[in-house]
């Protein structure tokens, strides 16, 4: 029996991509359900789990108690946790399993009703762990102050199994050394649903400042996912991060002011990975790779498959040495933007909105106006094709967008591909080719060739 849901790769590389996401219910009639009610916000273990009463020993029942007695019972628990303004997990002792110490694990199937309550890991350990089988969903709660131990990942919180978020927060966490990812949430090849939460201020070493998916499926809905930070090792995804083969999709949240010290200051897309960003706002987030195929302020696709819809993605930065792509970067990917809006994203190198590096890029409906590359070299203000790249460019407007060298609005490379019909592609600025300049490659705009130079 579930407590979440999850989506299949195929369902979101097929026309489904383009649907609401589907929302989620808990499984079992109420009577199924065992409740349990905190009566002391001390961190204490229980004394018997598994006997069917949650006592601590002063009988009294703590959260720690209580996830111990569900875990040990079996069955279907709802734990109510509205009693206390806050639980703080003082019990030291990272590296437990069993709940004795440290974080809180979870390996029954629990339902977790937070009504506000802050729960604080005061730094000695992430808040809960999330074993294969195990399945938590938390409603209403604050988790702030996680801290697993060196080099291991999920700031607050860490799954294997299946973890849903409603409402509430996940903030200051940090997962730090080597290898260490999701500052606030490590999906370690599960289920994650995230809904109407939000995740900000959180760290990471190595990717997903705010959430790191190693594989498995991860949905957010109505996120507010900010300030959280990547670094510096090698420091991708400052938001959130998916690693190997899995999904992702991303609706009606907002992906502000995340940083990265390499790529993906706000998402960031795998090899392997399907990445859906639909209805939502990717805003004010930085990438400062130095390398010509780092950047990305807002997004970054690192050879997947990358689908972004209706989406705002504003005012983002790439601004290492050679940082290319101030809005997105598809770096060999397959990326696709429809009905969506690229403006004030700047980037040092190229592609002050759109860097295409080789890879397969599809814009339709989409208005790019305002965006800035410079100063070395500063080609392509609007959207720049680097190698063997393809670009088709359908029903858009390309206006008012900047390059300190060539191409103020559309530039394609001696290899590059860009084809462009009905679009709109004036008032632009730059010394050469004030709206579109081409090195050599096909550049085609309603069948007419853009000759070089």
């Amino acid at each position: 029996m579930r407590v979440t849901r999850t989506r299949s790769v195929m369902a979101l590389a097929g026309a489904a991509m383009l649907a609401a996401p589907f929302v989620p219910s808990v499984a079992g009639a109420q009577d199924d359900w065992t409740d349990l009610s905190l009566s002391t916000a001390s961190d204490s273990v229980d004394v018997a789990p598994g006997d069917g009463e949650c006592a601590d020993a002063d009988g009294l029942c703590s959260l720690r108690a209580a996830v111990q007695e569900a875990n040990a019972t079996g069955g279907m628990f709802h734990i109510y946790a509205g009693q206390f303004p806050t639980y703080e997990l003082t019990l030291a002792g990272a590296s437990e399993d069993a709940g004795a110490s440290g974080d809180l694990d979870v390996s029954g199937i629990i339902v977790l009703l937070g009504d506000g309550a802050t729960v604080d890991g005061l730094g000695l350990d992430r808040a809960f762990d999330v074993a294969v089988g195990g399945e938590l969903e938390v409603r209403e709660l604050h988790v702030t102050g996680g801290a697993p131990p060196e080099t291991e990942s999920g700031g607050a919180y860490r799954s294997a199994g299946s973890l849903t978020l409603k409402g509430g927060s996940v903030t200051d966490s940090v997962a730090v050394g080597t290898g260490a990812s999701g500052g606030g949430v490590f999906n370690n090849g599960g289920a994650l649903d995230v809904e109407g939460t939000s995740i900000t201020g959180n760290t990471a070493t190595r990717a997903g400042g705010g959430i790191e998916a190693l594989a498995g499926t991860t949905v957010l809905d109505g996120v507010d996912l900010s300030d959280n930070d990547t670094g510096p090792t090698p420091g991708n995804g400052g938001g959130l991060h998916l690693t190997g083969a899995g999904a992702v999709e991303v609706w009606h949240s907002t992906v502000t002011g995340n940083t990265a010290t390499a790529e993906g200051g706000g998402l960031w897309n795998s090899a392997t990975g399907v990445m859906v960003v639909g209805y939502s706002e990717v805003s004010g987030n930085v990438a400062s790779g130095p390398a010509a195929d780092q950047g990305g302020g807002g997004l970054f696709n690192d050879g997947g498959a990358l689908d972004v819809i209706k989406t705002t993605i504003a005012a983002n930065v790439a601004d290492g040495a050679a940082g290319s792509g101030g809005g997105i970067l598809n770096d060999g990917g397959t990326l696709s933007v429809k009905w969506s809006g690229l403006r004030e994203n700047t980037a040092v190198r190229a592609g002050g909105a759109i860097e295409a590096d080789a890879g397969t890029t599809v814009l339709d409906g989409v208005v790019i106006a305002y965006n800035e590359t410079g100063p070395t070299p500063g080609n392509g203000g609007g959207v720049h094709i680097t190698g063997a790249g393809s670009v088709t460019m359908t029903g858009s407007a390309v206006f008012r967008n900047g390059a300190t060298n060539e191409g103020g609005g559309l530039w394609n490379s001696a290899a590059g591909t860009f084809t462009v019909t009905g679009t709109d592609v004036g008032g632009n600025w730059a010394p050469k080719g004030r709206d579109v300049f081409n090195v050599g490659g096909a550049f085609t705009i309603d069948g007419e060739a853009i000759p070089v130079g």
